[in-house]
Formats: C-alpha cells, structure tokens, sequence
C-alpha cells in the first residue's frame, strides 16, 4: 500500500444494556486525536484507555464472505465495529509498525484485531466470532503517533514500514494457529511497534507454555459454549 483511497470512515456510540451500536458515517475535515475521531466509541469501547486501538481498520472485501456465509443477514455499514473500510488491502499487506499519513495525522499499525463475543450479541450469530478469527478476516488497529486535521476525502499514504516480515496476517496466524510456537513468541516479544497487551500474551505464553482461555472473549464469561478453534475482535 503507498495510497489508499478510503471508502467510508465511521464513528458510533454503543448501548452497554443491549450491545447495540449507533453509527454513523463520518464526512468532511476533522481534528483527530490521540484517542481517535471525535465522539467514537467504536474501538475505543472495546480496549479503554488504550493508546493502541484509536482506529480500528476493516476490508470492505471481507464482508463478500460474510453475506455468502450469511446471506440472510443484512451487513449493515460498520458490522464488525471498523472506523475506516476500504477496497484493495487485506491483513497479507498490511505491517505491524507501518507508519500511515492521513491528512496531517501520522498512523502506526500497532495490533490485529481479535473478536469478541459483543460481535455475536449484535448478530446474534454466536459463531462469528471464532469464525472472523479462524478465518483471519479480522482488520487492524492503529495507534495515533501525531495528532492532526483529517480530512475522509484524502488517502492512506504509507511513509515507512519498519517490520516488512510481520505482517498483520502472519501475526493472527501465529496467534490462532501456531500460539505456542516459541520462535513466533519471541519475535513478537521483541516487536517494539506490536501492541503492548499482544507483547504481555507472548512473554505470559514463552513463560507458561500454556495458551490462554478464549472463551470469556469469544463466548462471554456466563457462556457454556464448548471450547473455540480460534481468539478478541475488535
């Protein structure tokens, strides 16, 4: 990716009660921050506080799969949660530590982005969430490295990619499929750009040698649901 034409940006509020998400569409000029768009809780809800998920990127190309997997569902715009959709880039081309212009704002892809079991709640499809992860259709999230004005109208540029063999594809492989492999961990481990709760599962996973439950994130923690194949959506 060196420019990339956006598609929508979104930003939306949740109902804690029901799960329920408001969205809307984003247009115009707009001062993003180091917490992300103004008003958003569409990635910011899912890891509070957290500097590593200000925006939360998702292929539009993905929700093909969905509707045929899915045809009586209606994929409504932001289904899986995402700021920013576009055509033309997937989780294969896109870095851990790319740095990414937007206007006057700079990006760094800091994580990939797990499912959740809030995902299911607004479907009511409780095996989508392992589904996006087993999958690797699970977008990214950025961090936001210098504050700026944005515009929706303008492009991704790419500036710099500091980890050209950590790919956001390669990083959900190695979590759902390979999670113990410990020359993965350690490469993960030393990734200074990777999100820091991504490094402290890989440091916990090379100390234990024992995977983490999914279920709590995956099924919910009330959830009798039989263990999962797979990982936290955003």
């Amino acid at each position: 990716m060196h420019s990339l034409r956006i598609r929508e940006v979104f930003i939306g509020k949740v109902e804690e009660a029901s799960s329920s998400t408001e969205v809307r569409r984003l247009d115009g000029e707009c001062w993003l921050a180091g917490d992300g768009l103004p008003g958003d809780e569409l990635a910011r809800r899912r890891h509070p506080g957290a500097a590593d998920c200000a925006l939360l990127h998702y292929p539009a190309e993905h929700y093909r799969h969905w509707r045929k997997r899915f045809p009586l569902h209606k994929w409504r715009p932001a289904a899986c949660g995402e700021n920013l959709s576009t055509f033309g880039v997937g989780e294969a081309e896109i870095c851990i530590g790319d740095l990414v212009r937007w206007g006057e704002a700079l990006l760094e892809v800091s994580q990939p982005c797990l499912p959740d079991y809030r995902l299911a709640q607004r479907w009511n499809l409780a095996e989508l969430p392992p589904l996006l992860q087993d999958s690797g259709r699970c977008g990214w999230f950025y961090r936001v490295r210098r504050p700026g004005l944005i515009d929706t109208r303008a492009p991704l540029q790419l500036v710099q990619r500091h980890y050209p063999e950590l790919s956001v594809a390669r990083l959900l492989a190695w979590f759902v499929h390979e999670p113990l492999q410990r020359s993965a961990l350690r490469q993960m481990l030393a990734c200074d750009a990777l999100g820091s709760e991504w490094r402290r599962i890989a440091a916990r996973r090379l100390a234990s040698g024992e995977l983490e439950d999914w279920q709590p994130r995956l099924y919910g923690r009330a959830s009798a649901q039989p263990a999962a194949e797979g990982a936290d959506h955003a």
